[in-house]
Formats: C-alpha cells, structure tokens, sequence
C-alpha cells in the first residue's frame, strides 16, 4: 500500500497484478478497500487490479468530506493518471455507486465497463427514489441524535445477512464507528444525489449486481444508452463481496 496526496487528502491504495485490464473497486458508504480484498486477489493473477480508500475513510486521511461523488471521481483520476493507467472497468458498492457513476459518466473514454454492486440509481420524483432519500435522511438524523453511536452500529451491523463472519461483521462496524460524523453525514448524503442524470450519460457495457430481489426494468431503465446486464446474488446481506 502507499498514499497519494490530492487535494488536501492522502489517499491510501494500492496497485496489484498485471494484465490486459486493469480493475478499479470502489467501496461504498463508511468502508474500505480492504472490503474488495478477496476479488482483488482473484482478480490480480490476470489482470491489474487498483483499491483505494476513498477520502476519509479507511486509511485515507482528509482536511474535509468530499462532499460530492465527483470529488471521489476525480480522485481516481488522479490515481490512474499518477500510475500512467488510461482505462478502466470501474466497480462500485453501495454508497461507492455515485462515484463509479460519476467516473463513468464525466470520463467515457476511460471507461471499459461499469459494475455496480447493491446500489441504486436516484431519480428525483420517482416514489421509489423519494423513499429512499427518505430513509437515508432519517438515517442521517437518528446518527445525529443523542444515541449516534448506539444508532450507528445497529444500522451497519444490519447491512449484513446471516451468513457474514462476525469478525468481519464487527471489524467492518468498528471501522464505520471510527470516522468523523461529519465525513459519514457527508458521505451518505451522496447517495440522495441526482445520480439518474448521470446514468443517462454512460455509454459502457454495464453490470448491475444486486443482494435483493431487484425490478430488472429499474436498472435498464436507469441506463437508457446501454441494456445492463443483471444478477441477483442468493444468500447475501448488502455486502456480497465479503459474504457470498
């Protein structure tokens, strides 16, 4: 692992294998690379694989929050551009979704493919969007109230399903329970963005992987200019690629 400094932020990554594609993860809300261990490891023996942990989280250090899913794009610009990569098949989890997205969208050509993983795509004044923005600002206010913390575990520990490890379970919570407030208000507040419109501009082959039951036309529908592929992962809790 080594850091980059960009912008008021060192960015812990790390850059692994060799192939003829190069892989890019990036993790969602509150975590860390060190959740996409077990497919960069997979990935590495063909192909080149680049983890990061985004601005603030994990071991990347910030003078302040992103505040935005381009922010986080550009950061991986800076990271492709400092290792002389041009393209990538760019995959994001979760509240990673918005930056994979805003990769995908503002820099086409150096885009190979989009996964995305137990995500969503937020289209303002679409019921299913409006509830969920929603629930992710009364989720902003019950980790603002008095019992924050209390509030904050319970709500990360239930991302995962029965089959997780404890250990990873606890560890990953731990980690989440270890940012500044600010930085997980910050993040998670991404998620309520106009990611729709972004969608709408990628052109790339696009995988949607998701851990429920998911309305194939929701995700097709979400990228008018490609027809995702879709997968639904049986047996899995929100963070498929450490429980399943």
């Amino acid at each position: 692992m080594t850091t980059l400094h960009v912008d008021g932020a060192d960015l812990h990554h790390e850059l692994a294998g060799s192939g003829p594609h190069t892989v890019a993860f990036v993790h969602g809300w509150c975590s860390k690379a060190d959740h996409w261990a077990a497919q960069a490891g997979h990935l590495a023996r063909s192909q080149q694989v680049l983890s990061w942990d985004r601005r603030g989280m994990g071991r990347s250090t910030t003078a302040a929050p992103a505040g935005s899913a381009r922010r986080h794009a550009d950061d991986l610009v800076a990271l492709l551009d400092h290792h002389g990569i041009d393209r990538v098949v760019v995959v994001g989890h979760a509240g990673g979704g918005p930056t994979a997205l805003a990769f995908a969208a503002e820099h086409a050509a150096r885009t190979e493919a989009l996964v995305m993983v137990d995500t969503t795509v937020n289209r303002p004044g679409d019921p299913r969007s409006d509830r969920f923005v929603a629930g992710v600002h009364d989720m902003v206010a019950r980790l603002q109230g008095p019992d924050g913390p209390e509030q904050f575990a319970r709500i990360y520990a239930g991302f995962f399903g029965p089959r997780a490890d404890p250990a990873v379970v606890a560890d990953a919570v731990a980690h989440a329970l270890s940012l500044p407030l600010e930085v997980a208000v910050s993040e998670v507040l991404q998620m309520t963005e106009d990611t729709a419109s972004l969608a709408a501009r990628v052109t790339c082959p696009v995988l949607w992987v998701s851990a429920q039951p998911l309305d194939t036309a929701f995700a097709r529908e979400a990228f008018p200019a490609t027809r995702p592929l879709v997968g639904h992962v049986v047996g899995s809790g929100h963070f498929v690629q450490v429980e399943v």
